[in-house]
């Protein structure tokens, strides 16, 4: 899977179908436009409530017990607190960005 590509999450396996759903939602996102804003708007919000930094902080913690720099282990570790740090106010307005945008596009599918 590519930098921002869509996949399934939480664990949720939606086989082979679900995957034509994921990446055609996905090119439709980027195709709108509105992958870059969402993208952009995740970015600010993030920065605004002082998450960014303090993921920064926390990787750089991280990286520095390493040995050897492992970036994918590194990611590994990393992964499971960025999902459970991520303020859930972000996450709720991202996710009604998402269902907004279905549902003006949901017709066209």
């Amino acid at each position: 899977m590519e930098e921002g590509e869509l996949g399934p999450t939480n664990g949720v396996d939606a086989g082979a179908g679900g995957d034509e759903l994921y990446n055609a939602l996905h090119q439709r996102l980027v195709a709108s436009g509105e992958w870059q804003r969402l993208l952009i708007l995740l970015k600010r919000m993030l920065d605004e409530c002082g998450w960014e930094a303090q993921f920064q902080s926390t990787a750089t913690s991280k990286a520095k017990q390493q040995p050897v720099l492992d970036v994918p282990s590194l990611i590994d570790a990393l992964t499971p607190h960025a999902k459970d740090t991520l303020p859930p106010h972000v996450k709720a307005h991202l996710l009604e960005k998402l269902r907004d945008f279905l549902d003006r596009n949901l017709e066209d599918a």
